[in-house]
């Protein structure tokens, strides 16, 4: 962003200000502007920038939601051989009970 300080400075001794005193606040103006102020180029470099880091983030997650579908799947299986181990013991011992009372 561009100061004039040089008109700053004329406005200022229009005002009635000390000439010293009127280039030292426009000198001082135009630091200040100068140093706090974003530019065009600045403004974009950070978009970019922030742009990397949410396609960055998007391939994380994703990553991660593959990797969590993956030990779902894992522990459903693990669960279901469980469940199926548990019926034909419990039906194995249902039949060697029901057998001993009907012997």
């Amino acid at each position: 962003m561009s100061l004039d300080t040089l008109s700053i400075a004329r406005e200022l001794r229009e005002a009635n200000v000390a000439p010293a005193q009127a280039e030292a606040i426009a000198s001082a103006i135009g630091k200040a502007v100068g140093e706090g102020a974003a530019s065009k180029a600045d403004i974009e470099t950070i978009v970019a920038k922030l742009n990397a880091l949410d396609l960055k983030i998007s391939l994380q997650n994703e990553t991660l939601e593959q990797k969590l579908t993956a030990k779902m799947e894992a522990i459903r299986s693990s669960l279901l051989i469980w469940l199926i181990g548990v019926l034909i013991a419990g039906t194995g011992l249902l039949l060697t009970v029901g057998k001993a009372f009907l012997s």
